[in-house]
């Protein structure tokens, strides 16, 4: 059975996809990697901005955007960190605990030899 043009003749299953979806799928790469190269520099100046740039007479909720460009990055590594230490403790409370082995080490033998 031969397989038609827009196939490639590959053991692997990604090479059976036909050629538009896989040059669909690169094109879709390309452009979400495009977005995202563009949102983080956009990002990052804005970061650098609200840090060293705004003005310190825009206030909110009693704090000035420079605090808030302080806070909110740290209120998320502190958050992040306390739901992986949540996630740690959930796993172990809910892992049920092993079954001793029935079997005796080397060295319980040789103790109970002597």
């Amino acid at each position: 059975m031969e397989m038609p043009r827009a196939f490639y003749k590959s053991q692997s299953f990604k090479y059976y996809l036909p050629l538009t979806q896989r040059k669909v799928k690169r094109l879709r790469d390309i452009t979400q990697g495009r977005i995202l190269l563009v949102l983080s520099f956009t990002a990052m100046i804005l970061y650098f901005w609200a840090l060293f740039l705004a003005p310190q007479t825009i206030v909110f909720l009693d704090r000035t955007i420079r605090d808030w460009a302080l806070l909110i990055p740290v209120m998320i590594i502190v958050y992040l960190f306390l739901v992986v230490v949540a996630w740690i403790g959930w796993a172990m409370a809910t892992t049920p605990p092993s079954i001793p082995s029935l079997k005796k080490n080397p060295e319980e033998k040789k103790k109970e030899k002597n």
